[in-house]
């Protein structure tokens, strides 16, 4: 492989070696100091002194909390302290000799006692017996109004525009995962799925744009199994239990020494470590309701951290299991189509759908960290974190044919500005269709690391290694079964978008009656992904104190980061056949939906209706020639050559090597700080897949390789003002980088499934006389994408008070070589279940690089405390993006959320209120064939109450959505529904105790 120094523009290079050799040559003129992780450096002038004094003088400076216990009738005498340094390593410092122990309690609480004294000889006069006293106690609370006072603190203290959120803060706020608590903070949005969040956007721009590591290091992305649309490398939080996180933090603007790819932000999710905080243990017992399965489901975590005597070993571990049983209740329009009705053409739904939608989730994680401070000069530390998220789904589904049986003899519609929102069916077909599955997602990473300090420099090599795995336990199984024609039904969907409610859909058809019923086919989709991730990281930094012009050098770091990643997606197609020639359709039938599907969302309908049953299913069919039965990996298969097209192999690999000087100063009387950097970064890509092709009058499977090579340099500027005791102006600029999603570079060709059953079953003959529904669609990769690459400026003032704290951020981002899908037609190939395969131009969606996108926005962060007890947490973003004259996908233009609450005594009472405008989202549930899937605005409230029994024990209460609110999406236009949804409310009961 070709060295990255040889492979750099010369400009670049000379570039970055000036950075490199001026940076070397300040930090060979200074001696360093040591400087912890992620410490902030301030300057300190403390004299010699009492102890007392000294740290309380200390404490006051930087902001750190401090409990004091030393012997009575005995002063200890600290150290002098001078110059630029973190404020542990200060400390540090002053006990040198003073007999004094210290433990770090959290970011910013410290506790010193006095070595007990040495037996001696009893005095002659009998003294006083000994005791301690305590003079200053640090309490670690978890509640909302500290916790949010912590996440300003250390936005303050941070050196990039940031915010976050601790794991008291989680708790204190109602979240099913992470991403429920992120939504909170300034400039970040939410994707639901299924009743749960699940996708967090930042500053405008969706998923993909976000960087997502633990523990500083990169990790693997849990893959969408669940149908064809793939989601890259959109991070799945809802695969992480909140319970053993420390929280999280993000970066909104950039550093040289910042793991690259997060153009919206760098989000770092962290968990505890060994030496963080004082011994401990926990357990957590409690469990959720559903308002619509209305089952108990049990959640349990427990929690320890144990330190050595001595303070220089530290290990914390933790697991924890929740289970929640969900319905989701779906009223779909698959597509649009246009029909002629009188010489008028009208667009008009293909159909219509009613889906009941039951998932089983059971999320199970544990994680262990350690921290050994071998010696004064060297630390290690391990995190590893392993966690695994199965659901089991099964859906349930009527679907209505219309487009052309619309216009049938006895049929009737209503029309609305152009579009069919009602009428009757006389001749119709209703079809009946369920799926199960059964995914499993497994996410492990572990990461070693050391910290090595010498006279000069502070050396920080880390490992870290995490792996992904998506598969389904039980393949995807589609079973299609059909009424007679004839069917009559009618609907009336006006005002349903207003309402998110429709008004009518009801049949004459017997629904119980499975005799009634002929079997159109059982479809099998086995599906396994597998992404994994090594990094290897090399730090290296030193304390610099030199001047250069009005700037104070304070500090100099180095380094690089190799990543290895890559991912395999394997996914086999069958038609499954029944077993044996007495087979009956109406035995796979037992039970029924429940009667009160729908209520919700359809007013007049038709419920409840005759369901399968999955232990029959999988007992009545089988895979001749392959497999006797239909519970399969893709594994058990031999890959047909659609196989080969559908599934594809990502190699990459990227190389960076950073410089950051960081320095500060004073202007116009306020003192400033800073940073500025450059990053190296080169990515390799290599792509595997095939093509199914036609030759000499067969079908043959041709392989598809790319090798890929991008190379970019990412300069960084970040300036922090303190305008005044409590308030910091920042600025910010930076390019940053976000490479395209891993499925957008696949080598792969993905017709549209129906279209592809359609042609295996008839032949040219469903080429000839398509059936309605059937879409010559599909989606494919393109190995050739570059990186998007964003330019970024960045301001933001922040006030950090007592009683208030607020900020407010504009952003504007210019993003080159944004990727959009391009629709073109292509000639592909068919396998046909009778003949020999066949060829059909089929209209293929596929990523491009087609210019630039633009993003600008505001958003605004506020905390009041009103009184001692109650108090408000808000934030709103504002947001316009444009590409090509079109919003970005999964971009709002307004976001908010208001989270008020109440402290008296032992009870917290905490309400949150999350709202956003619709979105375009990259989730088409449609399964194709929607030019524009929009998802519609909508606000969810959550609360929850706590109450101490104890100092140890605590009983927390707490609902989600409970307005009940309706998701909705629509295609493009609100005259097009596509889909109104309900997950209905959720309520949990847990207590507390921690020791």
């Amino acid at each position: 492989m070709e060295s990255l120094a040889a492979s750099l523009p010369a400009g670049a290079r000379r570039g970055l070696l000036g950075v490199a050799a001026m940076a070397l040559a300040l930090a060979a003129a200074q001696p360093v100091q040591a400087q912890t992780p992620a410490a902030r450096f301030q300057r300190f002038d403390i004299p010699a002194q009492e102890a007392s004094s000294s740290l309380v003088q200390l404490c006051l400076q930087a902001d750190c909390e401090l409990s004091f216990v030393q012997r009575p009738g005995q002063q200890a005498r600290t150290r002098a302290v001078r110059g630029e340094m973190s404020w542990r390593e200060a400390l540090v410092r002053m006990l040198e000799g003073t007999g004094l122990r210290h433990r770090f309690v959290g970011a910013r609480g410290v506790r010193i006692w006095a070595e007990p004294a040495p037996s001696r000889p009893a005095p002659a006069e009998p003294s006083a017996p000994s005791e301690a006293v305590e003079v200053e106690g640090v309490e670690v609370i978890g509640r909302a109004s500290s916790q949010i006072a912590e996440s300003l603190r250390r936005k303050r203290a941070a050196d990039v525009i940031s915010d976050g959120v601790s794991v008291e803060q989680i708790g204190g706020l109602p979240a099913a995962n992470l991403a429920e608590a992120l939504q909170r903070v300034p400039g970040v949005a939410i994707e639901h799925e299924v009743g749960e969040g699940q996708f967090v956007s930042v500053r405008g721009l969706g998923p993909l744009f976000q960087s997502v590591t633990l523990n500083g290091a990169p990790v693997a992305f849990n893959e969408n199994i669940r149908n064809s649309t793939q989601s890259g490398r959109q991070f799945r939080f809802r695969a992480l239990s909140v319970d053993l996180l420390a929280g999280a933090r993000l970066a909104k603007s950039a550093t040289a020494d910042m793991i690259d790819g997060g153009i919206g932000a760098n989000i770092d999710i962290e968990t505890a470590g060994g030496l963080d905080g004082d011994p401990f243990a926990s357990v957590r017992v409690g469990g959720v309701v559903e308002g619509r399965t209305r089952g108990f489901r049990p959640d349990l975590s427990v929690v320890g951290r144990i330190v050595s005597e001595d303070g220089n070993l530290g290990l914390v571990a933790g697991a924890s299991q929740e289970d929640r049983a969900v319905r989701y209740d779906r009223f779909q329009i698959m597509r649009f189509g246009r029909i002629q009705a009188g010489g008028t053409s009208l667009v008009a739904p293909n159909d219509l759908r009613t889906t009941v939608e039951s998932e089983d989730r059971r999320r199970r994680s544990a994680f262990v960290g350690a921290d050994w401070r071998v010696s004064p000069g060297l630390r290690l530390d391990f995190d590893g974190l392993v966690s695994t998220f199965d659901n089991a789904i099964r859906e349930d589904r009527l679907v209505y044919s219309l487009g052309p049986r619309l216009t049938g003899q006895g049929s009737e519609i209503r029309v609305k500005d152009g579009v069919v929102v009602g009428g009757r069916v006389a001749g119709g077909r209703i079809d009946n269709n369920t799926e199960f599955s059964d995914q499993s997602h497994l996410n492990l990473a572990v990461s070693l690391g050391a910290e090595l300090r010498t006279d000069a420099w502070t050396l920080t090599p880390r490992l870290s290694v995490s792996t992904a795995r998506s598969v389904l336990d039980t393949p995807l199984l589609r079973l299609s079964a059909q009424s007679p024609e004839g069917a009559a039904y009618d609907f009336d969907l006006e005002g349903a978008v207003s309402d998110r409610r429709a008004e009518r859909l009801t049949t004459s058809f017997d629904l119980l009656d499975p005799s009634r019923l002929t079997l159109a086919q059982l479809n099998l989709r086995a599906v396994e992904s597998r992404d994994d991730d090594a990094t290897a990281f090399f730090g290296a930094r030193r304390k610099l104190d030199r001047a250069l012009g009005p700037l104070h050098l304070s500090g100099l770091k180095l380094g690089g980061q190799f990543s290895d990643r890559g991912r395999d997606y394997q996914r086999r197609d069958r038609r499954a056949t029944p077993r044996g020639a007495g087979w009956v359709l109406a035995d796979l039938y037992r039970g029924a939906s429940a009667d009160d599907v729908f209520a919700d969302l359809v007013r007049n309908r038709s419920t409840p209706w005759i369901v399968a049953d999955q232990d029959r299913l999988q007992a009545g069919f089988f895979l001749p020639g392959e497999h006797d039965g239909v519970v399969v990996a893709p594994g058990d298969l031999t890959p047909t050559g659609a196989d080969l097209q559908n599934s594809y192999r990502v190699g990459e690999q990227v190389a960076a090597v950073y410089a950051r000087l960081d320095f500060d100063g004073l202007v116009g009387g306020w003192p400033f700080s800073g940073n500025a950097g450059l990053r190296q970064v080169r990515t390799r890509t290599h792509v595997e897949g095939a093509k199914l092709a036609f030759a000499h009058g067969t079908g043959v499977v041709k392989p598809v390789s790319f090798d890929g090579r991008h190379d970019v340099l990412l300069p960084s500027v970040n300036l922090a003002f303190e305008t005044s005791g409590d308030a910091v102006l920042r600025m910010a600029a930076s390019r940053t980088i976000t490479r395209p999603s891993l499925a957008d570079l696949r080598a792969s060709t993905v017709p549209a499934s129906v279209l592809v059953s359609s042609i295996y079953t008839r032949g040219q003959a469903a080429i000839d006389d398509p059936e309605p529904g059937v879409i010559f669609s599909g989606v494919g990769g393109n190995p050739d994408l570059k990186p998007y690459v964003s330019d970024n400026l960045d301001l933001s003032y922040e006030v950090t008070r007592r009683r208030t704290g607020y900020s407010v951020a504009v952003f504007h981002k210019t993003i080159g070589d944004f990727i959009q899908m391009v629709e073109a037609p292509e000639v592909l190939t068919f396998e046909t279940q009778a003949g020999p395969p066949i060829q059909a131009q089929v209209l293929m969606s596929r990523p491009r690089n087609l210019g630039s996108a633009r993003v600008d926005g505001v958003e605004l962060g506020l905390h009041r405390r009103l009184t001692d007890s109650f108090g408000v947490w808000a934030n709103l973003t504002w947001t316009h993006s444009r590409v090509g004259g079109a919003r970005l996908t999964g971009v709002s233009d307004w976001a908010w959320s208001v989270s008020p609450y109440l402290e008296r005594g032992p009870l917290a009472v905490n309400l949150s209120w999350s709202w956003r405008s619709a979105f375009r989202s990259e989730a088409d549930m449609q399964g194709g064939g929607v030019s524009d899937f929009t998802i519609g605005a909508a606000g969810y409230l959550d609360a929850q109450a706590s109450y101490d029994l104890s100092e140890t024990t605590q009983v927390v209460i707490a609902g989600s959505n409970l307005t009940n609110t309706h998701d909705l999406a629509y295609e493009g236009s609100k005259a097009r529904l596509l889909q109104i949804g309900s997950s209905g409310r959720w309520f949990s009961v847990r207590v507390n105790r921690r020791w």
